[in-house]
């Protein structure tokens, strides 16, 4: 080979070798790849993100604080053996019918499921409501005086009798919140309750009133009280409707840090509100003693003494 023959061969070298070069450093040179700018900005939004909480979580914080304060209120009161009332429990109470009274704040809700049913056709008997201490004591004693009359031993007995009869001091007819319902047609207390026309339409519309089936058939495990078809409790509109909607018992309702549902503690049924031209005059306050005094004359008749049976829990 000769001389002029590999000086060509290595010019040709040294000009790829040149060229190479000058395509890598411009390589470098040259901004970023819009994928790569995105997977930076990616990142950066992650970032955001864990350090800012999202508006849902936010929400959801939010309910969850409003409902741990719903839990105080009265009508989400729970009485249970694991629950009891205070010793200096008191509450003021009002006429429902006849000589059955509830807490006062309950009572003119009880009274409009009452008048709804009947607007229906259907006839709900109050049999037995509040109930102070010494009456829930003599109710407990005497089931548990025939458990024991009956050979049971006196834990046997007291054991037995809390099955269907709520321990003095954890009752809920003491809170005034609770009531038990039966009609004219079948004034025992039994499960075959939930068959009558009566059960039936508590069974469909006690929620809109506010008012739950307190101890269900398949939660006994749980409420520790036995099935009872015909004892309904106060526990306001919104906490009954999702508690008919998810068929928890109060119990397992109370245990959530916020009920699926929920938002807020506003009345599910309440209508949108008229302009002020347009809406209803409010009735005066003796307008609804006098209505008040009127039903309680009609409904005397339906006095605990004359109660179809001795209520239970």
């Amino acid at each position: 080979m000769s001389s002029k023959t590999i000086a060509t061969l290595v010019l040709i070298v040294l000009l790829a070798a040149g060229a190479t070069a000058g395509a890598f450093f411009a390589d470098r040179s040259q901004p970023k790849e819009p994928q790569e700018q995105q997977e930076n900005l990616q990142q950066e939004e992650n970032t955001d993100d864990s350090e800012n909480p999202s508006e849902e979580d936010g929400d959801k914080q939010q309910l969850a604080e409003e409902f741990a304060k719903e839990k105080e209120e009265y009508y989400l009161l729970l009485a249970n053996p694991d629950n009891p009332l205070p010793e200096d429990w008191t509450v003021e109470t009002q006429t429902v019918q006849g000589d059955f009274e509830m807490d006062s704040r309950v009572a003119q809700a009880a009274k409009e499921m009452i008048e709804a049913a009947a607007n229906d056709g259907v006839e709900l008997m109050v049999c037995s409501a509040y109930r102070s201490i010494e009456k829930q004591t003599t109710l407990f004693d005497n089931m548990k005086q025939d458990y024991l009359n009956q050979g049971m031993s006196e834990e046997e007995a007291y054991n037995k009798t809390a099955e269907a009869i709520a321990i003095p001091g954890t009752s809920e007819h003491q809170t005034g919140l609770a009531t038990d319902i039966v009609t004219p047609s079948h004034q025992t207390l039994d499960p075959e309750f939930a068959d009558t026309d009566a059960g039936k339409w508590l069974n469909e519309h006690a929620h809109e009133y506010g008012f739950i089936l307190r101890y269900p058939e398949d939660k006994q495990d749980i409420t520790k009280i036995m099935y009872e078809s015909w004892h309904f409790r106060f526990v306001g509109k919104t906490h009954a409707k999702l508690m008919k909607e998810s068929g928890m018992c109060l119990e397992e309702y109370l245990a959530q840090e916020v009920p699926e549902g929920y938002t807020g503690a506003a009345d599910p049924y309440d209508e949108p509100q008229q302009a002020s031209g347009n809406s209803e005059q409010e009735p005066s306050d003796e307008q609804n003693e006098g209505e008040d005094q009127s039903e309680n004359q009609d409904e005397s008749q339906n006095s605990e003494e004359n109660a179809p049976q001795e209520p239970r829990e």
